[in-house]
């Protein structure tokens, strides 16, 4: 009879968690979007109530104006700096990526330069093995050469091909113009939806929270605070941590580049491109700095720009030193999530919900993990629980206090 009874307890715990999960699913991949004008406004309200209270309270100014004038300083502030620093971005980035095209469009240089210095690298090999492992690599080299030469004159007979204009080409560049146009103003509403929603919940912020214990029991609403709370802490933390690991890799690209710079060994440009780009990639799990720094390495190395291999190798260095003296300080970094669980949350949110759900998956992850270690949800062994237990050998470890 317990048999039977704990496999329907069981039975009825999947399908409790799977329809969870659908419940999930269907909100993240169909109303997120819909909802997210709501999510923003009460984020920022939740946000602005310390200081609008404080405000309020000090120059006895209703609370509805100071909401009002706070949200605007907010959404003001935003789009300045997403003017501002987002033109630089973007003017950095364009030349930035019109500099990759250029160095792979030279591709038969870069290939000849590998070819040279692999063949330089086997000359130890014995006379039989040496020629084998020449022939082998010259072959793969003449092979790749042939299919990019083979390539480019495909294209160019595409090319010549169609001298007389075909007002057919424009049919898909006007499509994505015109599909682009179409969002602008879904956006602009939404922003918009956003900002009234925002100054409506920081003025009766205390109402809603009032009517929403009304609703529920105080036990549920005591609950949906505290994971609030928690999901407001959580969020902040990992933002912080976040931001000051990008910083300090991009301070520390930029400068290094700029002392390469100096010194004469980097001679590029594109310093705030490249510093950005390897601070972003920074922050991914398995990227890393890494995957820029390691190629870039490899490639001048290869094609004879020793010194600034050895100046990016050395910056690496000190990248990666600074990286492990600084992350455990960081203690929001370490959300008791395994790497593998963060990974494979991105990985299943990318495949899932697409770019949101590498940020959404693992965030839910952490704050499920949160949840459960704060005994609000059980689904595994009670943590805080396990904490607070002390084993009889820490109980007779410690010292008596003897009375005088």
């Amino acid at each position: 009879m317990n048999v039977v009874k704990k496999r329907k307890d069981t039975l009825i715990n999947c399908i409790y968690f799977i329809g969870i999960i659908a419940l999930y699913y269907i909100i993240i991949k169909y109303a997120f979007w819909t909802l997210a004008p709501f999510v923003i406004a009460v984020v920022i309200a939740i946000a602005l109530q310390k200081p609008v209270r404080f405000v309020s309270k000090k120059t006895k100014i209703k609370k509805g104006i100071v909401a009002a004038i706070a949200v605007l300083l907010i959404i003001a502030l935003l789009i300045s700096v997403l003017v501002l620093v987002g033109y630089r971005i973007v003017v950095e980035f364009r030349g930035f990526g019109e500099y990759i095209v250029r160095r792979v469009s030279d591709l038969p240089s870069l290939v000849k330069s590998v070819e040279g210095w692999l063949l330089e690298r086997v000359a130890f090999l014995p006379d039989g093995l040496e020629k084998t492992a020449k022939a082998a690599i010259s072959e793969f080299a003449d092979k790749i050469l042939l299919e990019t030469a083979a390539e480019e004159s495909a294209l160019a007979a595409e090319a010549s091909s169609k001298s007389s204009f075909d007002i057919s080409m424009l049919a898909t560049p006007l499509g994505g113009i015109l599909s682009t146009a179409k969002q602008i103003p879904s956006v602009l509403i939404a922003v918009l939806i956003s900002v009234i929603a925002s100054f409506f919940i920081t003025c009766d912020y205390d109402k809603y929270v009032e009517i929403m214990y009304k609703m529920l029991s105080r036990e549920r609403a005591d609950k949906i605070k505290k994971t609030k709370d928690l999901l407001a802490d959580i969020l902040g933390k990992m933002l912080k941590s976040y931001i000051m690991i990008m910083f300090i890799t991009f301070s520390e690209i930029c400068i290094g580049l700029n002392i390469l710079k100096v010194i004469g060994i980097y001679d590029g440009g594109y310093i705030l491109a490249i510093s950005m780009g390897t601070a972003v990639l920074d922050i991914l799990p398995v990227f890393g700095t890494g995957a820029v720094m390691i190629p870039w390495i490899i490639y001048n190395f290869i094609i004879g720009n020793t010194s600034l291999a050895v100046g990016l190798f050395v910056l690496y260095m000190v990248i990666t030193i600074v990286r492990q003296i600084m992350e455990p300080r960081l203690v929001a970094m370490n959300v008791g999530v395994p790497p593998l669980v963060t990974l494979a949350g991105m990985y299943i949110g990318l495949q899932t919900f697409g770019a949101i759900g590498i940020i959404i998956v693992p965030v839910t992850f952490v704050l499920v993990k949160a949840l459960n270690s704060e005994g609000i949800i059980h689904l595994w062994g009670d943590e805080k629980a396990e904490k607070s237990v002390e084993t009889p050998k820490e109980k007779t470890d410690k010292p008596s206090k003897v009375k005088n």
